[in-house]
């Protein structure tokens, strides 16, 4: 107890704090409230969507922009240079941070704005150098392809200059777009080339097994083909049961490998490959002799989504369909006469080769002509905050020195993404073609990622090619690093556009790639080696065969398959474990079985046992196959094996069930196969449980596994902004091997289905929206429909409002 005198002082001092506090914490609301309205407004006043004139100083003359509900533009220009000014104008408009991004990451100029911890991808990039290739390109290319690149260009510096207040990205980052010029496209281009066909890790993974495996061990873990490719070419059986294990090979293996320890990831778990689809119908398969075109290319999806859709109308040309934002190129879409689609070819267009070192000048490598001396590049990288990282980058005739040595060697990187004359915009040209042969003569001649090229024409036929330039190589196969000194290995030219393969007018009226092999065993050229599962294409294959009278609603559902017979073997491996005699001494293992005979064979919200299968046909490769590749690791401390046909040496030996290799690789523990097989079942179980939070089997239906997790490359490093940025998390239905491919970052950035000549009947959406503002309401509009696999239209006549864009002389002059 306070005594009387120092009650009133007591009492005071309270009455004070208290009176300090509230100031204190009105203060900071005021602050707060400050904030967030400066930030509301400045974001406000960032955004576009309202606008009624765009000045493009560069204008011949006025351009008519109409926005339909969804906020896509329907371009109408007197001109071809005004059209693609006013492209150039719409796409800053709604997507400068995203573009400015992308030719960012070509140039390797990301810590200038995000900082230090981004000088690492900075300097993988700057090795490669495509700055430099651009500026390449740009003097290669045709004068109609350059003009293009200049006005599109044009258009975007206009919507630069009449940016009140940047985008809210580059507020929070604190700087302001650049002008953006010719080259910063092809950087846009690049980048895509690099996130479609950069082989490096597939040849340093092959290089490391063939110097440290058997050679019968290196060919029994790398097959060519599965039997779903197979079967979609018609060449005859083959699986996992006519595949020999090399058992006397793998056992002496074993026994000189020390084991290995648990989690080492080796092979890396649930890991998504490239990944599209593309299909046509011919006017036989359909109800009224039109051709159809199918297309879904699948990326890793973020906010906003990586195609920007648009509709052009320039004289006599109208094309729609999807844009890559940064560049005049629709990538998937339509003329009136022709559609086109693309899926990634995985071919292999980079060699990693062995340098020589002159031991007496190590500034000297081997070639034919004898010791050449490093060429020495010095890049500065600037670091956001003023610091600078500098670096010399060492090339040769071949290309630059990679920064990481192969097998303790140092390598050069040969890539047609660094070779000027495999890079340009030729695509342009084919909005205005109009039969199928002209099409494929134009995909054939432009450069670019290596992609498999679906078209189909008005007059109801269709056809398939590829797009990018292929190497013809001398002396070896491209699988693994090889030393190019002697002369007697090298690339000798690239195929010819008129030898790249194609199919038209195949008798079973429709053609499909699903980065499947689509090119016969008689074709004479490599293109690739490993390309992707085939189970994808062989579903399409499968179903195509059984529909008549197509139209595209039911091309629509067929992009939205969810059904993965992938996932049978190791369905039927499981329950041959988990047989009566078993459940009869455990019958506590009932619900497992029940809750993997209860999977319906499809990736659906309440499909059971999907979850287990997944994590278990991986644990099995884990278990079986990791210790294969101690001798590996030897070699590389971060070997890993990323294998597309990697279900056909797992499943010849999980039917081989040789006791002798299971022994030896798991120290004598089990007693026989069916053991070890229900240990790893159990394993995946509790794993499964407890990353999920389940109190049983019977919770986990995929639509519990498979969550969307789709971000802004910005939401992590913003308080709060998350829920504000991101896409919601739903549950999405589809999986790695389904038609519908989809997991927690990758899917379909868009869905195409479209007839030349028949747009009305089209359907096109995109997961998220058309702008990158999030105050925009067309930030996320079509997410939902994306995530339910509702139909938007390919393009809309009906007008929410519309924009003109006016030259600088003749807005004055009406003002």
């Amino acid at each position: 107890m306070f005594s009387a005198k120092h009650r009133p002082q007591s009492f005071l001092s309270k009455n004070l704090n208290c009176r300090f506090a509230r100031s204190l914490l009105w203060f900071f609301l005021i602050v707060i409230l400050v904030g967030a309205s400066t930030i509301y407004i400045s974001l406000y006043l960032s955004l576009r969507d309202k606008d009624s004139v765009g000045i493009v100083d560069s204008l011949t003359d006025s351009v008519v922009v109409a926005l339909d509900q969804f906020g896509v533009p329907t371009i109408t220009a007197g001109s071809r240079l005004d059209g693609y000014r006013a492209l150039g104008y719409m796409t800053a408009r709604d997507r400068m941070f995203q573009m400015d991004l992308l030719r960012r990451r070509g140039s390797g100029r990301l810590a200038e704005i995000f900082g230090e911890f981004m000088i690492s991808v900075d300097t993988e990039q700057r090795v490669l150098g495509f700055e430099s290739v651009a500026r390449e390109v740009v003097e290669r290319l045709p004068i109609n392809q350059r003009e293009v690149l200049e006005a599109y260009a044009e258009g975007v510096n206009s919507a630069i200059d009449g940016m009140i207040v940047a985008p809210f990205e580059f507020l929070l980052l604190g700087y302001r777009p650049e002008r953006w010029r010719i080259e910063d496209s092809l950087l846009v281009v690049l980048s895509m080339f690099q996130e479609q066909s950069n082989s490096e890790e597939g040849e340093r993974m092959l290089s490391v097994m063939e110097q440290a495996l058997p050679a019968e061990v290196y060919k029994f873990l790398t097959p060519m083909t599965d039997q779903y490719t197979q079967a979609v070419l018609g060449e005859g059986k083959f699986s996992a049961d006519d595949y020999p294990v090399p058992i006397e090979p793998l056992i002496t293996l074993l026994k000189q490998t020390r084991l290995l320890e648990k989690q080492t990831n080796i092979i890396q778990p649930y890991r998504m490959r490239a990944a599209s689809n593309a299909w046509a119908v011919a006017g036989s398969k359909t109800r009224d002799g039109r051709a159809i075109l199918a297309n879904d290319m699948h990326t890793t999806i973020s906010v906003p989504n990586l195609w920007y859709r648009c509709h052009l109308k320039i004289g006599d040309i109208e094309v729609a369909g999807v844009n890559l934002p940064g560049t005049p190129l629709i990538i998937a879409g339509s003329s009136r006469h022709l559609a086109w689609g693309m899926t990634a070819l995985v071919a292999d267009v980079l060699d990693l080769i062995k340098l020589e070192i002159n031991p007496e000048n190590h500034d000297e490598y081997l070639t034919s002509e004898g010791w050449k001396p490093f060429k020495v590049r010095h890049e500065i990288i600037q670091v956001k905050g003023g610091s600078q990282h500098e670096l010399d980058v060492k090339t040769t005739v071949w290309g630059p020195v990679a920064l990481k040595p192969l097998l303790n060697q140092s390598v050069a990187i040969r890539w047609t993404a660094l070779d000027p004359i495999s890079i340009n915009i030729g695509l342009i040209d084919i909005y205005e073609v109009e039969t199928l042969e002209e099409g494929i003569a134009i995909i054939n001649d432009t450069g670019g990622p290596p992609l498999n090229a679906i078209l189909a024409d008005h007059t109801g036929r269709v056809g398939w090619t590829t797009m990018g330039r292929i190497p013809l190589r001398l002396g070896f196969d491209g699988t693994a690093s090889r030393s190019w000194s002697d002369g007697s290995v090298d690339w000798v030219g690239y195929i010819s556009p008129q030898q790249l393969p194609r199919v038209i007018d195949p008798s079973e009226g429709f053609v499909v790639n699903a980065n499947n092999r689509s090119m016969d065993q008689n074709y004479p050229f490599t293109v690739g080696h490993a390309f992707s599962n085939g189970y994808r294409a062989y579903r399409i294959t499968e179903r195509l065969h059984e529909m008549d009278l197509i139209n595209e609603n039911e091309m629509f559902q067929l992009q939205l398959d969810t059904q993965v017979g992938v996932y049978e073997f190791y369905r039927d491996v499981a329950l041959s474990v988990l047989n009566a005699n078993l459940l009869s001494k455990r019958p506590e293992l009932l619900e497992m079985r029940n809750y993997l005979e209860q999977w319906d064979g499809y990736a659906n919200d309440n499909s059971q046992g999907l979850a287990m299968l997944i994590q278990f046909r991986m644990a099995l490769a884990k278990d079986l196959l990791e210790p294969i590749f101690h001798s590996c690791r030897i070699l590389d401390k971060k070997f890993e094996y990323d294998w597309a046909h990697i279900d056909i040496p797992l499943q010849a030996l999980l039917r081989e069930k040789n006791l002798a290799l299971l022994l030896n690789q798991d120290q004598l523990r089990y007693s026989d196969w069916d053991t070890f097989l229900l240990t790893v079942l159990e394993q995946t179980e509790q794993k499964l449980m407890n990353k999920h939070s389940a109190q049983s089997l019977a919770e986990l239906t995929w639509s519990k596994v498979n969550i969307a997790d789709y971000v802004h490359p910005l939401s992590q490093g913003v308080p709060g902004a998350a829920s504000f940025l991101n896409l919601s998390r739903d549950s999405l239905p589809g999986c790695d091997f389904c038609i519908r491919v989809n997991d927690e970052s990758f899917g379909a950035t868009e869905r195409l289905i479209i007839s030349p000549g028949q747009w009305q009947d089209g359907i096109l959406h995109i997961p998220g929206g058309q702008s990158g503002h999030p105050l925009s309401e067309h930030y996320k509009d079509q997410y939902r429909y994306w995530v339910n696999g509702q139909s938007i239209p390919f393009v809309s006549e009906s007008y929410r409002r519309y924009l003109s864009l006016m030259p600088a002389v003749r807005y004055h002059n009406d003002q």
